[in-house]
């Protein structure tokens, strides 16, 4: 039954990254307005209410990166939470984990990126919300154990610190693929020193 259903997410994993690459595609070639779902849907060979059980709206593929990786994030959120290490590192691995993402392709997430930031950068409200609790978790602990500023709103936090996380990414896809610099690297080093300056 196990191997079943492994055999079930892979197929539906690999579907899901069909109808991505296909979008991606025509949204390189004709642009994002101007690509139809039944464009994706010829382009990835699938019906169209199959699109719409992995894609509710054409923007959401957009997120498909972000979405993915925090999926995997969210599997491990309990060991993470209940992890015997510093909270701040906790922040730094889930930082470079939703960046990994991106590090796979650089020209395919300098299109999703650019084009995301197009539309305010907004994955969706869902993906937004779910980032934002468990990031919010992790600076509470953080507080909590007297690694940053108790007298600063988490809230605020989190959003100071996936700001940098954002800006980071930004510079790196918009850099050519010869002179993009270490992602992994340049965004341990930011937030480094955003959270040395809220430090207990």
């Amino acid at each position: 039954m196990a191997v079943e259903i492994s055999r079930r997410e892979r197929k539906k994993d690999e579907t899901r990254s069909r109808i991505f690459r296909g979008a991606i595609e025509l949204f390189r070639a004709q642009g994002f307005e101007r690509t139809t779902v039944d464009e994706i849907t010829e382009r990835a060979d699938v019906a169209k209410g199959t699109f719409f059980n992995y894609f509710p709206r054409k923007d959401a593929v957009l997120a498909y990166l972000s979405e993915a990786r925090l999926f995997d994030i969210e599997e491990n959120a309990v060991r993470m939470f209940e992890e015997a290490r510093p909270a701040r590192e906790k922040l730094f691995d889930l930082y470079a984990a939703a960046a990994s993402a991106y590090e796979e392709d650089h020209e395919l997430s300098r299109y999703v990126v650019l084009e995301l930031m197009g539309r305010a950068f907004a994955p969706t409200e869902d993906i937004a919300q779910r980032w934002h609790e468990i990031v919010v978790r992790l600076v509470r602990q953080a507080q909590e154990s007297g690694e940053l500023r108790r007298d600063v709103d988490p809230v605020r936090l989190e959003a100071f610190l996936t700001g940098i996380y954002y800006a980071t990414l930004y510079t790196w896809v918009c850099c050519p693929v010869q002179d993009a610099f270490a992602l992994q690297g340049e965004l341990r080093a930011r937030l480094t020193l955003a959270m040395e300056g809220v430090a207990s």
